[in-house]
């Protein structure tokens, strides 16, 4: 009996190792490919976010699972930027960190929780000023003070991600 459930043990271990092995490819996409998610931080984005509520094209994910088009700023932000941010964080620290990955990981983890706490703080005040018609001085002041309080901080962990993401990819071959 305890040579089965050895065996069982080992074969399970096996599949595992074999089937669930992370490539170069999935550790580069994971923990930089997503940062696109966010890549216009501060008044840019800001910028985009105003052109889609101008298309008609803020979504978010109803109770169905669906995404659909609404017009107010705050669930988008809510359901799917935040939402998405939260999901490439699970998958980056699922992540085996190895000698090669250990840096990247870390780097990318402190850009995506910083940016993350950020999202969950002032996005989601400008947003509110944005879907309640506040004046435009109010809502680009507030959009100034997310810029000179955080952009230099956001640019320097983007920046250190990329210092060790490019080279990684570079070493593995990874086409951009």
């Amino acid at each position: 009996m305890k040579t089965k459930i050895s065996t069982l043990i080992v074969l399970i271990l096996i599949i595992q190792s074999c089937g669930f092995s992370t490539t170069p490819e999935n550790y580069f996409e994971y923990t930089t490919v997503y940062t696109n998610l966010f890549s216009d931080f501060g008044s840019k984005d800001f910028q985009n976010f105003r052109t889609l509520i101008k298309q008609n094209a803020l979504i978010i994910e109803n109770e169905n699972g669906e995404w659909v088009t609404q017009d107010k700023l705050v669930p988008h932000i809510e359901t799917y930027v935040i939402s998405n941010i939260e999901k490439n964080i699970n998958k980056i620290q699922g992540l085996k960190k190895t000698a090669s990955t250990d840096a990247m990981i870390e780097a990318s983890l402190n850009l995506h929780e910083f940016t993350l706490e950020i999202y969950q703080k002032e996005y989601l005040h400008i947003a509110n000023l944005i879907d309640c018609n506040a004046s435009e001085s109010i809502v680009n002041d507030a959009i100034s003070e997310l810029d000179k309080h955080h952009l230099e901080k956001y640019l320097e962990l983007y920046t250190k991600l990329m210092d060790v993401a490019l080279p990684y990819a570079e070493a593995n071959k990874i086409k951009g």
